[in-house]
């Protein structure tokens, strides 16, 4: 056996295997080359997409975050205290001052802005966009609250007033009424402010607090009785206390201006001569019962406001009067007349009597006729 013969076995199966690696290595070369390919349109296709998205996000920024186009009109909006984004939003976008409600809304969500969003008023340029009008919906303007008090509310009438156009706590508004350190500090002399709380229109600017508020209407108290010229001989005869309690009683008793004086002076002539002033509201003010009927068993209650069962005034105002029934009662009618009853016709007017058989024969009469326009009303 030669040394060839001996060797061309293992010379063929290093051949084979070189080739077979060299294939091998062919197709690994060729399968990296495809995925190169494969990827490399995959990054094109993925770059292609990415532009387009940033194309469509960009467009739809400049879209609804930018200005619509110049313009020179002004809105104004008024953006009450707990008003929502969404509504904020939606408010702008009907106005015409942004494109898209949705994309303002979202924009103030995500960057934190709604949550810091003042109330007031706010003057936006029609058209400018959600990224102008955002930045200015964290600078309010401030706006006078006007506020209306109407004559005979009481202290609780007042502070729910007050809270509901204003947001301050009715529970401190009526808790300071009856804080005798403050009440002192407004320079009342009284142990409430019920009757103080002068009726009026107010305006107040940015935010206030129930102190603020009552010493305003009660520095507007003071200020209008400095003007009030009373009757020289009941001025002397009576505090500003008293004057203001009989005047919360007319208040309530006269719904017609003109008959102010006439009922101020039945009262005088009763505190005169000694006799309860026999006075309903002051009843109703126990109990807190504005309207409806009175029961027998409450205008028997034991208290120094049932004027039916007591004599002289009760120990202060039921309410606050206004300028008119004040100066009813320090300067009253002349007049003679002890009794007066209302008429029952919707007109608010009463009938006033001298003697108590005059005043017993005209409440007949107006119940007479009151029943007798009930009973036609009722067969139509």
């Amino acid at each position: 056996m030669t040394l060839r013969s001996l060797f061309l076995p293992v010379y063929r199966l290093l051949f084979t295997a070189v080739i077979l690696l060299l294939a091998a290595a062919g197709y690994c070369l060729y399968s990296i080359l495809w995925v190169a390919r494969v990827i490399k349109k995959l990054i094109i296709v993925c770059f292609l997409l990415l532009l387009c998205v940033v194309g469509l996000g960009a467009y739809a920024y400049y879209y609804t975050m930018m200005p619509m186009g110049e313009s020179a009109e002004t809105v104004q909006i008024t953006i009450e205290r707990g008003t929502s984004a969404r509504a904020v939003a939606d408010s702008l976008e009907a106005h015409g001052i942004v494109r898209s409600a949705d994309a303002l809304f979202y924009y103030l969500r995500f960057s934190g802005i709604s949550a810091k969003i003042q109330s007031g008023l706010f003057t936006f340029v029609k058209g400018e966009g959600a990224l102008s009008a955002s930045e200015k919906l964290l600078k309010s303007q401030t706006i006078d609250q006007q506020i209306f008090i109407k004559e005979g509310f009481t202290v609780e009438q007042t502070a729910s007033r007050f809270a509901a156009e204003m947001g301050i706590d009715s529970a401190e508004f009526v808790r300071l009424c009856y804080d005798a350190e403050f009440i002192k500090s407004t320079g009342i002399n009284a142990n409430s402010l019920e009757g103080y709380l002068f009726p009026d229109t107010y305006r107040f600017s940015g935010k206030c607090d129930a102190a603020l508020i009552l010493r305003r209407m009660t520095a507007r108290f003071n200020e209008v009785w400095a003007t009030v010229a009373g009757d020289s001989a009941i001025m002397a005869k009576y505090n500003v206390h008293q004057i203001i309690t009989l005047a919360s009683i007319v208040e309530k008793e006269a719904t017609l201006p003109s008959e102010r004086g006439k009922i101020a002076g039945v009262f005088h002539n009763r505190l005169r001569l000694g006799w309860p002033l026999g006075a309903d509201p002051t009843v109703r003010y126990i109990f807190r019962k504005f309207d409806g009927p009175l029961y027998r068993s409450e205008l028997n209650v034991d208290s120094p406001y049932n004027t039916r069962r007591f004599k002289g005034l009760p120990p202060g105002p039921i309410c606050s009067p206004g300028l008119g029934a004040i100066a009813a009662s320090a300067k009253p009618d002349t007049t003679k007349a002890m009794f007066f009853v209302a008429k029952w016709d919707g007109s608010g007017a009463h009938d006033f009597s001298v003697t108590n058989a005059e005043h017993d024969r005209k409440k007949y009469e107006i119940r007479r006729q009151n029943e007798l326009r009930l009973k036609k009303k009722g067969s139509q």
